[in-house]
């Protein structure tokens, strides 16, 4: 079936993920040490303050919607996608297609900052010890490299090896968003004296699918963690026709590559039976979720 989507509906598509892109930069940009779950809170937060419908010149309507499904271990003990993104086409209130991606996230750390394996939860997180505070408050200078790491990513480790198991189990392809400051190199001071100025988004938050990023690291050893570098030489400079230094753009994989349905799980079943499916699974194989609805007009 073949879908032709408006240069409107594009371009709107593009300019809410490039907005979104933009101020998760800006916020690991000004706040190095900022946990992975609140940029993806973060994420989810910036579209759930869009979900009026909107009609578009074209006469499509684009509505978005926004669901927290919560922390835990989803997919074996762990969860192989921290957001979902789904695209669903709609005509005459009928369903026509539907799309899914998910999407593994994972930030790069700055020299000097340390790895934590993630904030701790209720009241008790406001109670750090004496040595973290003295961490916070240091003077210090963190600085993103093109060697700085994704700290967070171990290759072969428990949770690659069941991002694997869930593509060939479900035959689909998962993808990693990296999270990244909107350049680098960048040096930030820490504590912060007045406004910062940043420079634009040329870097930003990118999108890599697994099986590309596993070709990257091929030669690597168990246990590697990739850095920025690892990204910008390994992985094509094109993929699907799309520039692809370090990744694809968060707003190109969007807008140029998902809504144009070259890259996410395709299902054109009526009611998209497939994707609800792996909703309707016992775990959940991921955190949080946004779906695009489109309702095409006659």
């Amino acid at each position: 079936m073949d879908i032709q989507v408006p240069d409107d509906v594009t371009t709107y598509i593009k300019r809410h993920f490039s907005i979104c892109n933009d101020n998760l930069s800006t916020d690991l940009s000004s706040f190095p040490a900022m946990h992975e779950p609140t940029l993806d809170m973060s994420f989810i937060s910036y579209f759930s303050r869009h979900q009026a419908p909107v009609r578009l010149p074209s006469n499509w309507v684009v509505s978005i919607d926004s669901n927290f499904i919560g922390g835990g271990r989803h997919y074996d003990r762990w969860e192989v996608a921290d957001l979902g993104l789904l695209m669903i086409f709609r005509r005459r209130g009928k369903v026509i297609r539907s799309k899914l991606a998910m999407l593994q996230s994972k930030k790069i750390y700055a020299a000097q900052a340390k790895h934590t394996e993630g904030p701790r939860y209720g009241l008790g997180s406001f109670l750090v010890s004496e040595a973290e505070h003295a961490d916070l408050v240091k003077e210090t200078t963190l600085k993103f490299k093109e060697t700085s790491r994704y700290q967070a990513f171990a290759k072969n480790d428990d949770q690659q090896t069941t991002m694997g198991h869930f593509e060939r189990r479900w035959g689909m392809s998962l993808h990693y968003l990296f999270y990244n400051p909107l350049d680098i190199p960048l040096s930030v001071a820490v504590p912060m004296r007045g406004e910062p100025s940043f420079p634009s988004n040329s870097v930003g938050c990118r999108v890599v699918p697994k099986k590309v990023l596993d070709q990257a690291l091929k030669d690597k050893p168990i246990g590697y963690k990739p850095s920025y570098a690892d990204l910008q030489n390994g992985i094509p400079r094109t993929l699907n026709e799309i520039e692809c230094a370090a990744g694809w753009r968060m707003e190109g994989f969007a807008a140029d590559l998902m809504l144009q349905c070259k890259e996410g799980f395709v299902d054109d079943s009526p009611n998209f039976e497939s994707v609800a499916i792996i909703f309707d699974q016992k775990r959940l194989p991921m955190s949080a979720g946004i779906a695009i609805t489109f309702d095409i007009p006659d």
